[in-house]
């Protein structure tokens, strides 16, 4: 019989720690298959005449899970794009979830050094939103903003939301949360000032629900990072905080910036973090993440990639979340899957999709918390009349799989969507040309560790049902 057969594009061949075995995985329909690791140096060759070297029963197991194609490769290409316009269709017709991300004011008590508004800090820093402009974005401006989502979130944005000079605008704006069955509210903090207004924390309606909160490492690097304007340590501050947020059962992310210093001070971090009780609270996520050069232009030669964080991390044993690890919980669904659609990220982040936006204290809109501050990159504008939007914010919304030409031909495009636009955009100078460095080899990766988790999860609970 005549193999008829091409390996898919969209095919990862994953080498299990084993050795003995590998993992096919399907990154179109997100079919898992474990077979021995020599059919999977086949697959990985790629070649068609190897393909003859197979069963037909091999093959059409393999056609039928995706892994091996009748399509040409250039006419899959042309399938694959036909795929990912008509499911980012689907998911931007019916829009659900969205949110407003409240920047009360670009003013921050902490000077660090990577800081993506450094630039534009000095000149904005001054200016704090009206409460009238709070009460015009909730009573007026929503439905313009946000058109067609039910299910709204507020989430509080900086600077720094929580410094003495905002707390009128928070107190105005979780008002308006508190009239809005459903409304969550979110935060982004540094943790150094919660305690000015501890009783906006909490579960329930008009209540801050869940903060995320960054260390930069352990303490030293950290109080050497984290600097406020009179030059006093933070990080004991901040876990004190921590507690008086989880006193008031407070949800917390609690990410840690790292780089190739501060990782080292990782094992130390968790060591007191389980002293205090935070690490093992079920309502704190930690989770470790890398300082990288962003809108901002920050540099550092300790700066990590994804991929070195997760394999640095590895090594260090369990106890903290990384990329992958992170990758690999959203991952999971996939094996629970019986039918339907395994990866659906046609687009990276909130920048495309719109559903999130910035506001900030001069009415300016933003698709991204990153960009927040840079008027050049502005998608719309609150005035006298109503709500303005730019046509960069139609430009935003076309950076998608179909327009990405470079990621259409990726084996993992549904895992990824085409990679931060702010990083690629200054690495490459172009919005539509993607710089993915080591984000493939996170997400194989991501996907490995969810396997095995899973398998070994299914044996744990079949040897459990076992008679003694």
């Amino acid at each position: 019989m005549d193999a008829g057969y091409y390996v898919s594009r969209y095919l990862n061949v994953v080498h299990l720690d084993c050795g003995e075995r590998a993992l096919l995985f399907n990154g179109v329909n997100g079919c898992l298959d474990e077979v021995p690791r020599e059919l999977g140096d086949i697959l990985s060759d790629g070649r068609q005449t190897f393909l003859r070297k197979l069963s037909p029963v091999n093959l059409d197991f393999l056609a039928r899970r995706g892994h091996i194609t009748a399509l040409p490769p250039n006419t899959e290409l042309e399938q694959f794009k036909e795929f990912v316009t008509g499911l980012y269709a689907r998911q931007i017709k019916h829009p659900v979830s969205g949110g407003i991300i409240l920047l009360a004011s670009y003013n921050c008590n902490l000077a660090c050094e990577y800081c993506f508004q450094q630039e534009h800090r000095p000149v904005n820093a001054a200016r704090i939103m009206s409460l009238q402009m709070v009460d015009d974005i909730f009573e007026k401006h929503l439905p313009s903003l946000l058109p067609g989502i039910s299910n709204l979130s507020l989430s509080l944005y900086g600077g720094e939301p929580f410094l003495p000079a905002n707390e009128a605008v928070i107190r105005r704006a979780l008002e308006h949360a508190r009239k809005r069955p459903g409304m969550s509210v979110v935060a982004t903090t540094n943790g150094t000032t919660v305690d000015a207004m501890p009783d906006i924390f909490g579960p329930g309606l008009g209540k801050v629900n869940k903060v995320q909160i960054s260390l930069d490492g352990g303490r030293q690097p950290h109080d050497r990072s984290r600097i406020p304007a009179n030059g006093l340590p933070t990080f004991d501050k901040i876990l004190s905080n921590i507690q008086l947020l989880l006193d008031q059962n407070t949800a917390i992310d609690l990410r840690i910036n790292v780089d190739r210093i501060k990782i080292e001070t990782l094992p130390g971090l968790l060591n007191e973090l389980k002293c205090r009780n935070i690490a093992g609270d079920p309502r704190v996520s930690i989770y470790a993440y890398p300082l990288h050069e962003g809108i901002s232009g920050a540099e550092s030669p300790h700066f990590m990639g994804l991929g070195e964080v997760a394999r640095k991390i590895n090594e260090m044993g369990p106890g903290v979340e990384c990329p992958s690890t992170l990758k690999a919980t959203d991952v999971r669904r996939l094996f629970k899957l019986a039918r339907g659609i395994g990866l659906t990220r046609t687009a990276c982040c909130m920048q495309t999709f719109q559903h999130y936006l910035v506001v900030d204290p001069l009415g300016d809109i933003y698709a991204c918390t990153e960009e927040a501050g840079y008027p050049e990159f502005r998608v719309g504008h609150i005035n006298e009349t109503g709500v303005e939007f730019f046509p960069l914010r139609d430009v935003y919304k076309t950076r998608h799989l179909e327009n990405l030409p470079d990621c259409l031909r990726c084996s993992v495009a549904l895992a990824c969507g085409g990679q931060c636009s702010v990083q690629c955009r200054k690495k490459t100078g172009d919005l539509f040309k993607v710089k993915c460095d080591d984000l493939k080899s996170v997400i194989l990766d991501s996907i490995k560790r969810g396997y095995v988790l899973n398998t070994q999860i299914k044996e744990s609970g079949s040897n459990s049902s076992r008679p003694a």
